[in-house]
């Protein structure tokens, strides 16, 4: 059945209401819509937060080696 030079088949329409009728369920019990792509890129933030978090690691691991005589 074309509709505006597009064939569509049945399923596909069954589908998309399917997909619309649970994203409407999920609005309706306040639930939001899931995410969907990337997700989203680590900030700057983050990333100096564990590179101080890491350099102390390694200071805690270079100091434990050096009391047991390792270095």
């Amino acid at each position: 059945m074309p509709l505006c030079g597009v064939a569509l088949n049945k399923i596909q329409i069954k589908n998309w209401i399917n997909r619309h009728n649970k994203e409407a369920d999920r609005e309706e019990a306040g639930l939001s819509p899931k995410r969907r792509g990337r997700k989203p890129a680590v900030t700057l933030q983050e990333y100096k937060y564990e590179n101080k978090r890491l350099k102390m690691e390694n200071d805690l691991l270079r100091d434990f080696l050096h009391a047991v005589g390792r270095k």
